[in-house]
């Protein structure tokens, strides 16, 4: 969101921009946050790193706790491993490395499809939240709500 907001201050129509920057706020409050942080968490290359370590409810103890709810919310199961899981992959374990991951051409979702068989629990979230997709109905409506205008034709 930062990276949109940065690019959008620096654009050289201001009314468009504060109107983009105003609807891109507005869809934020709108989204199921836990569900984009965990897509920056449970990327290979991101993880923590996109995070600021100086806030301390940010940490993989508070990410378990999201990780179980949609686990238990998603399959209607208890979970019985997904925080090992989780352990394993904020220590690089095989197959959640960093060179195994680079094998997937930066195909996030089929690297966690191929590594879910080796999952019980956490395979099965991330194929769930990497599999979610912007149809294109929402893009447009999106689009349409900014009012988004294409002036130089």
């Amino acid at each position: 969101m930062n990276y949109l907001v940065q690019f959008w201050l620096n654009y050289s129509d201001d009314t468009l921009a504060k109107r983009i920057i105003g609807r891109l706020e507005k869809r934020w409050k709108d989204w199921e946050q836990p569900l984009l942080l965990l897509s920056y968490l449970l990327h290979p290359e991101y993880r923590m790193n996109q995070f600021n370590n100086t806030i301390s409810s940010v940490n993989y103890s508070a990410f378990g706790k999201w990780l179980m709810y949609y686990y238990c919310a998603w399959s209607g199961k208890e979970p019985k491993c997904i925080l090992r899981e989780f352990d394993d992959f904020w220590l690089a374990k095989y197959p959640f490395d960093l060179e195994s991951y680079r094998q997937f051409d930066n195909d996030i979702w089929r690297y966690w499809c191929y590594i879910s068989v080796s999952t019980n629990e956490l395979g099965f979230v991330a194929c769930r939240i990497f599999g979610i997709c912007v149809n294109a109905a929402s893009v447009e409506r999106l689009w349409s709500c900014m009012i988004f205008t294409n002036k130089s034709a």
